[in-house]
């Protein structure tokens, strides 16, 4: 039985079994052994033994505890260890929840502060949560960057370890300097893929105004970085062509003429002037310029 204690007393078994019989406490397994009797009783009743041979004539010890008992003392005695175990489970738990540090790494580490923006874009900080991070999204954005070729993100205990890969052969090509406006217009469309954008679409900008940045921003911290990204201004434009005669052929050649290379025209318009030996078409134009930075 794993619930019996075993129990001497120096006692008759006679004696021993008269007093016990009275109480009317089960025995098992009895013996005797020289002047002691020996015997089992089930744990609930080993505190009427002790009271019932409490008299000093009787010597009465418990020779072996119950399994139950023995269990139970080695479980108290061990509480601290195993407290301390759970302690460290619970730690472990916890610490492994959270990210602690980003760490960028690879020879494209040195776009460790727009790395680090994207990571927390993506749901990642220092001393935050792991559960809400998108690793797929994070590791899209950062593959995105000028030059990148690889990206892997794993999370090792509360570390988060971004390892960046960038083609060697056009590294030294980046531009470290920001993105500015080489005309006036209005911005329609401005997007800051790393550094920051400092105008808005529908802002007015003037030749030389910056519209990205080389910096990030995390908090109130300003850290350097690269400008990549583009810009759409809405420009406006006059030209004017000169022709013998008015005719819809020197129109289309006047009009040809503020083609341009690499803008798009929005919208143009004309009015003709009379001149000694011929005339002159003023074209009046808008066109989009498109720039950009660190895209190729």
């Amino acid at each position: 039985m794993t619930d019996t204690t075993k129990i001497a007393v120096t006692s008759t078994a006679e004696a021993a079994l008269k007093k016990l019989k009275k109480a009317e406490i089960a025995i098992y397994g009895c013996k005797k052994d020289g002047t002691r009797f020996i015997f089992s009783v089930k744990d609930k009743d080993v505190k009427k033994v002790f009271a019932i041979f409490a008299k000093p004539c009787y010597n009465i010890s418990v020779q072996v505890q119950s399994r139950r008992n023995r269990f139970l003392t080695r479980l108290l005695n061990r509480a601290g260890l195993i407290a301390g175990g759970f302690l460290f489970a619970a730690i472990a738990i916890i610490s492994n929840s959270f990210v602690f540090k980003i760490t960028v790494s690879g020879s494209g580490s040195y776009l460790s502060p727009e790395v680090k923006r994207i990571i927390y874009e993506s749901g990642a900080k220092e001393f935050s949560f792991y559960s809400g991070f998108d690793a797929p999204v994070a590791t899209g954005k950062i593959l995105a960057l000028p030059q990148v070729t690889f990206c892997n993100i794993q999370k090792r205990g509360s570390i988060l370890y971004v390892d960046v890969q960038v083609d060697e052969e056009h590294h030294g090509s980046v531009l470290r300097s920001p993105l500015l406006s080489n005309a006036d217009g209005i911005v329609k469309n401005i997007v800051a893929i790393c550094g920051t954008a400092e105008v808005s679409a529908g802002d007015k900008v003037q030749n030389g105004d910056t519209l990205i940045s080389a910096y990030t921003v995390a908090g109130e911290t300003r850290t350097p970085s690269i400008a990549v990204g583009y810009a759409e201004i809405e420009c406006a434009g006059r030209a004017e062509y000169f022709a013998q005669a008015e005719s819809d052929e020197a129109l289309k050649q006047a009009y040809s003429s503020v083609i341009l290379e690499s803008d798009e025209i929005i919208n143009r318009s004309h009015t003709v002037n009379q001149v000694e030996d011929g005339v002159v078409y003023v074209i009046d134009f808008t066109y989009l310029r498109k720039l950009s930075i660190n895209m190729q």
